[in-house]
């Protein structure tokens, strides 16, 4: 990291903390975060030599090597923007898709070990048999919204409700894994994409082109189909849209603030909105720009999206996996980080043995870091953002956010 900007450092710790309970389970979820202020413990300033030197501790919460406090995890929650209103979230599970009933007045979450969360007027039909082989990735609606799917990793489908089951792929070796499943309008069939591109239809679902043999610059994230079931989209880390039948094409986003996680086709069919792992959400086409925006990042990565029925709003989920509570500061200083890149809003300087370098981090409320600096007063849970105004890095002081494993 380079050498501590000299300027004086306030240290501040903001939260809050919530509680939401599961529809279908009486007890209470719980999910927090800190929400105090502490004042400067010690602060010196020293000029020498024509600039000013900062000396001083700055009070951290936490010991590199003594006890860690529970992480304050902040998946499964519902994020709304525009008209969409907000039915309940699964505070602390580890969600990885979404689907909204026929009415657009609920919505069923899906996480990672097969778990179903209904809100709002979507009926509970049944969760993934345990023990999976691999993790549930995403979660598809009828057009009834009578019933839905659940896809995993490996391909393994599970229908529930009035939704038909068609087929999987589970039983057979693949080149990549699957990341959603888009269904047709009448139940009785479905799409199922993979990361590199592939997808495979199954029942009335009809085959109408993959991007398996393009060459992309980031792997498939999402599939979304139309409301004819005549076309779909895939989306890509990077933000590239590849559309097929009568899918349109009508743009990709230009300030790729990435990575991108989930697409949402609109009613007409003529439009969509991307969503990328921050919340922020871009509309193209048909696809109204919600009304209203995040004004930073969400507490947690978002990892599924959905449009209301009219499309005057979307609904954001946030999942991802925590690796923990981390005391973040900010320096303002200009200069090359350790891995030899300057400096940079997205670069964190972190202990590697905590953070391995190269890695990327979502901290909430900030978005995506890459851990590419080092520092020597960087150790344990701690990391170290940069920005270039000090008054920023003032006003930032020193905050107890969590991280996660951006996939």
């Amino acid at each position: 990291m380079p050498r501590p900007n000299p300027t004086t450092t306030f240290v501040a710790c903001v939260g809050r903390r919530t509680e939401l309970t599961r529809k279908d389970h009486p007890v209470p979820v719980r999910c927090s975060r800190l929400h105090s202020r502490i004042r400067p413990r010690r602060f010196v300033k020293l000029r020498r030599t024509g600039f000013v030197g900062l000396i001083g501790l700055l009070a951290f919460p936490m010991a590199s090597n003594g006890p860690v406090r529970a992480v304050d995890n902040a998946t499964g929650q519902v994020v709304t923007l525009g008209a969409a209103a907000n039915f309940g979230g699964a505070a602390g599970r580890p969600v990885t898709g979404m689907a909204r009933s026929a009415s657009g007045k609920g919505y069923w979450l899906a996480a990672s070990d097969g778990g179903v969360y209904s809100f709002g007027d979507a009926a509970f039909y049944g969760t993934a048999p345990a023990p999976l082989r691999q993790p549930i990735v995403d979660i598809a609606a009828t057009a009834s919204g009578l019933g839905y799917w659940l896809v995993g990793h490996d391909g393994g489908v599970f229908a529930f409700g009035d939704a038909a089951y068609a087929g999987s792929l589970g039983d057979l070796r693949l080149n990549a894994s699957l990341v959603g499943i888009a269904p047709t309008p009448t139940g009785k069939g479905y799409w199922l994409a993979a990361e590199d591109g592939g997808v495979f239809a199954f029942g009335d679902a009809t085959f109408l082109g993959s991007a398996g043999g393009t060459a992309l610059n980031g792997p498939v994230v999402g599939i979304s189909s139309t409301p004819s079931g005549n076309g779909y989209r895939l989306l890509a880390r990077d933000g590239g849209v590849f559309a097929f039948g009568d899918a349109a094409f009508a743009g990709s986003p230009v300030d790729r603030r990435g990575p991108f996680v989930d697409i949402a086709t609109a009613a007409d069919g003529a439009g969509y909105w991307v969503a990328a792992n921050d919340g922020s959400v871009a509309a193209f086409g048909s696809a109204p720009a919600p009304s209203t925006a995040l004004p930073g990042a969400t507490n947690a990565p978002v990892v599924a999206l959905e449009a209301t029925q009219s499309g005057d709003g979307v609904w954001l989920a946030t999942g991802g996996e925590a690796i923990g509570n981390f005391g973040v500061t900010c320096y303002a200083l200009k200069g090359i980080t350790a891995s030899g890149a300057p400096v940079a809003k997205d670069i964190v300087a972190v202990d590697p043995r905590a953070v391995p370098l190269g890695t990327e981090i979502f901290v909430g409320g900030l978005g995506v870091k890459r851990a590419m600096d080092t520092g020597g007063a960087i150790k344990g849970r701690r990391l170290d953002i940069w920005n270039p105004s000090t008054a920023y890095c003032r006003d930032f002081g020193v905050q107890q956010l969590t991280a996660y494993v951006v996939r």
